[in-house]
């Protein structure tokens, strides 16, 4: 079993919205995490360049991340500067901490 992980940076307001659909999508664990950051258009005239986004890392069988990644990406999108990235990195090993072996998702 292949897997990859994908990772967002996106607007906070669109982690409710994604979280309800990922069931939908037999993606079944999330991890959430507040970021602060800019990407190709900071805003040079305010005191701190930085926004807030989130940051989210979903780990997925390789068959499923094409259905991930669209799903992030109509949620996310809104035409705007700021409305994020999405990555798809390859995972050499997973292991579950809990029986201390290597597992798929």
């Amino acid at each position: 079993m292949e897997l990859k992980c994908v990772v967002a940076v996106v607007r906070p307001e669109v982690v409710e919205v994604l979280e309800r659909k990922l069931g939908a999508i037999h993606i079944h664990g999330v991890t959430v995490t507040r970021v602060r950051g800019f990407g190709a258009h900071p805003n040079y005239f305010a005191d701190d360049w930085t926004t807030e986004h989130v940051k989210i890392e979903i780990f997925a069988q390789a068959e499923n991340v094409d259905a991930l990644v669209k799903t992030i990406m109509d949620i996310a999108h809104v035409g705007g500067i700021g409305d994020g990235v999405v990555a798809v990195i390859p995972v050499e090993k997973f292991f579950r901490v809990r029986n201390q072996a290597e597992a798929g998702p």
